[in-house]
């Protein structure tokens, strides 16, 4: 089971957990592996002026309610010893590096923005091989 080990509430309202999902793969070391996970809500505001046709609807419906944040946090031959300590230092890299960013009021938007204008080329590439699909058949 996961183990939530630090959690933050950023000033625009977005919430994340990190959680431990480090495992033993030899003797006595260990692979650090810590997801930084949150959800961001999809407002209707954030997609203004992105839905211009119908694949930009499908693109929509299929980004849904909510966005997920997911940022692995890795370190690969950790010996046991040094467990906490790298986990610390993991996180504490983060927060210096990623929440300053993150904690921006726009930051959000912009995550969501980001987040459709991939799911849209996803959905155009997937429409562009079922036609070709069919013309083959």
């Amino acid at each position: 089971m996961a183990k939530v080990i630090r959690s933050w509430t950023l000033k625009n309202g977005l919430k994340l957990e990190a959680i431990d999902l480090s495992k033993n793969y030899y003797g006595g070391y260990w692979n650090v592996k810590l997801v930084v996970r949150g959800k961001v809500r999809v407002k209707p505001s954030y997609l203004e002026g992105m839905i211009t046709d119908p694949l930009s609807e499908e693109a929509k419906e299929e980004l849904g309610g909510e966005v997920e944040y997911l940022r692995e946090l890795t370190k690969i031959g950790v010996p046991e010893d040094e467990l906490e300590r790298v986990k610390g230092e993991l996180l504490s890299h983060f927060e210096r590096n990623a929440l300053p960013y993150m904690e921006h009021r726009a930051f959000p938007e912009r995550f969501v923005r980001r987040r459709f204008e991939e799911v849209l080329k996803d959905v155009r590439i997937r429409k562009m091989r079922e036609e070709m699909d069919e013309r083959d058949l």
